[in-house]
């Protein structure tokens, strides 16, 4: 048994960004109210909206979670699940919060993409709750809050967090006497190495859909380029998207795409189907997050799970070694329109319990947003590998399109346009015009 104290690395980061921005809390009236159902909960329901679907595995963890809290609550509430997959998320939440008919509880990303509902008056801040709840807020992780705080104000709750990870075939290395590489060049011999063998490298997804998994790739160059200096000046505005760190970045990924270290016609290629490229052993990589591990180590998920194993992608750079995409994950927010708020903070107590926090680290590979004592023996091999993995990492860039909706999803498409071979530099400088007329 060991302590988990896995910090996110951003809290700085995600302080000097989530000052200054209006904010709503829950005042008076969302107290009145949430007493007021209290006296008629026996047949209230509460609805809560996921970003998941049914075939997505850690998805029955919640489940279980959720038909927990609704037989044990001692407000009488029944919370029922909406399902979103993940491509249609953002655009049915847009369009309930601009029609006022959100769900009481939503699954949110943070920083900038969190931030413009709680500018909206959409949000309820959780501060008071957590500040009347000393055990339940020195529960969670060092700084992991930091991205979900508004003027000093919680507004969501993380249930985990998750890094950018490079999944990879133990069996396929070992047929072809490949270590995992440390080192950017190491990562080109290794590619070069199983093209030559007729194996293809890397499965990644990379439809209009799946534009954020190519634009995590590169990002992910970039951290392994100029580290997460990088990452922070674009960020607050004082560098460039044009830098020549993440133009060297879009490069590399195009050589790479022109040396066809990606399956063949990745550009149309979904999500799905490049996990089970990798899952069947097709392929000898598979670039995604964390939160594939649940789709991965077990054998019904995966034919080639008890190969499996992870690593970070390697820098080019080596002083940047150990900087990786990732940040909180899996949180959820109170809406305004939730009319017992007490309820829904009870559920958000309840889904980052210990129980709850250990059944979704120990049977689906999520890795905690809390201290939590980890018994090693209850770990698949691969989860295991990914939380000894951690431990190399030092630093960590949210996702661009958590950071700046906008801008975010503008890289995600200058990402896929690089894919398909337009110039780099171009492209790069075409979205630096795109932030600076947005500034002007």
């Amino acid at each position: 048994m060991k302590k988990f104290t896995v910090c996110l690395l951003i809290g700085a980061m995600a302080a000097s960004m989530l000052t200054g921005c209006g904010g709503s809390n829950s005042g008076s009236s969302d107290s009145a109210d949430a007493k007021e159902s209290k006296e008629d909960s026996n047949s209230e329901t509460m609805t809560i909206m996921m970003n998941g679907s049914d075939s997505d595995a850690y998805m029955e963890g919640y489940r279980k979670i959720i038909d927990g809290f609704n037989e044990s609550n001692e407000y009488g509430v029944k919370v029922e699940i909406q399902n979103v997959v993940n491509s249609d998320y953002k655009t049915k939440l847009t369009t309930m919060m601009a029609s006022d008919s959100e769900t009481d509880i939503i699954f949110t990303w943070e920083l900038g993409y969190l931030e413009n509902f709680v500018n909206g008056n959409k949000i309820v801040s959780l501060q008071k709750y957590l500040d009347e709840d000393e055990d339940w807020k020195n529960s969670f992780n060092g700084g992991i809050l930091d991205p979900l705080t508004y003027d000093g104000e919680v507004y969501a709750i993380p249930t985990q967090q998750s890094t950018a990870i490079m999944y990879y075939n133990k069996a396929i290395f070992d047929e072809y006497n490949l270590e995992v590489p440390t080192t950017y060049d190491e990562y080109v011999q290794v590619c070069d190495t199983l093209k030559e063998n007729g194996v293809t490298p890397v499965a990644l997804a990379s439809t209009a859909d799946d534009a954020w998994l190519v634009s995590q790739y590169i990002q992910q160059l970039s951290d392994g380029i100029k580290g997460e200096d990088l990452f922070n000046s674009i960020k607050e505005g004082t560098g460039k998207w044009n830098d020549e760190g993440m133009v060297e970045a879009g490069k590399l990924f195009q050589e790479e795409v022109n040396k066809g270290y990606f399956e063949d016609g990745f550009t149309g290629v979904s999500g799905d189907e490049a996990k089970l490229m990798f899952a069947n052993g097709q392929t000898a990589m598979y670039f995604n997050g964390c939160w594939e591990i649940s789709n991965l180590d077990k054998k019904e998920n995966a034919a080639e799970a008890e190969n499996f194993s992870c690593f970070i992608m390697p820098p080019v750079n080596e002083e940047y070694a150990g900087v990786a995409v990732g940040s909180v994950d899996t949180s959820y927010a109170v809406t305004k329109n939730c009319k017992n708020v007490d309820a829904a903070v009870a559920l958000l107590k309840y889904m980052t319990n210990e129980d709850s926090t250990s059944l979704l680290l120990y049977d689906y590979g999520r890795i905690p947003s809390t201290n939590i004592e980890i018994d090693d023996s209850k770990l698949t091999p691969l989860c295991a590998d990914f939380v000894n993995l951690l431990s190399t990492v030092n630093a960590q860039t949210p996702w661009f399109d958590r950071v700046d909706t906008d801008l975010g999803n503008e890289f995600n498409n200058t990402t896929i346009g690089i894919a398909n071979g337009e110039d780099v530099q171009d492209s790069f400088d075409n979205l630096q015009s795109y932030a600076d007329s947005k500034s002007e």
